[in-house]
């Protein structure tokens, strides 16, 4: 009798650490599902973002991934079809780490300037972690001098939400939001709400600044790269 129980105890215990090993894979490709995702093909696709407060600020984030490589790169560009930020990443086993960086500025004459970034901390999106985690850039900006972006990034909740009219289930995030000058003690601090839906990547994000200024972004339709050619060749006439 007693090494039956022992048999059986042994068994429960076996039974839950299986139980518990397959819920934790579970979750962590549960993760992965809410990020963007690398089909077999090499692709582009457009997400055309509106802000809620303010209907005539949309971004154009321009997605582009890569089986081969494993990679993402995301080119953002403004109402007018600027290029304002390029960002790029790589899917490794544990998450998302950036590998470049850079943003635009238009200088005097109207010309669209790239600063390049280097790269201090790499986490951007970690399949299971619920534990706050960064990742941050230098670079030197011709209006402010040498500056430190700094995003720390908290999973907040799973939750359902409407965007545009749909339903989405969402994972939710936390993002802790700093520029720093490395020249002088002045900073400039904000957070957003982000949230990411099943097999589509960023549907909105809440952004607060100390102003008082709320920003929501959210998507409205996904737009092939022909789709977005045409509509900035529209607007260049």
């Amino acid at each position: 009798c007693k090494l039956k129980k022992k048999l059986r105890m042994t068994k429960n215990i076996t039974l839950l650490i299986l139980i518990f090993i397959i819920s934790s894979c579970s979750a962590q490709e549960n993760f992965k599902d809410y990020y963007y995702q690398i089909g077999k093909k090499k692709e582009i696709k457009v997400y055309k973002y509106v802000d809620k407060n303010n209907p005539k600020n949309i971004e154009y984030w321009s997605v582009t991934t890569n089986p081969k490589t494993n990679k993402i790169l995301t080119e953002s560009f403004t109402t007018d079809f600027r290029l304002y930020n390029i960002f790029e990443e790589e899917l490794k086993t544990n998450g998302a780490e950036i590998i470049r960086y850079a943003d635009f500025e238009v200088d005097d004459e109207k010309q669209n300037i790239r600063i390049d970034g280097t790269i201090v901390d790499k986490d951007v999106y970690k399949w299971n972690d619920t534990n706050k985690y960064t990742y941050s850039v230098k670079y030197t900006s011709p209006k402010y001098g040498n500056e430190q972006f700094i995003k720390e990034r908290t999973k907040n909740s799973l939750e359902n939400i409407t965007v545009s009219g749909t339903e989405y289930s969402t994972l939710k995030f936390k993002d802790e939001y700093e520029i720093k000058s490395l020249e002088n003690d002045q900073n400039y601090e904000f957070y957003q709400f982000t949230y990411y839906a099943k097999g589509i990547g960023m549907v909105k994000y809440e952004r607060y600044h100390p102003d008082g200024t709320t920003i929501e972004l959210e998507l409205t339709e996904i737009l092939t790269e022909k789709e977005f050619d045409e509509l900035k060749e529209k607007a260049s006439r």
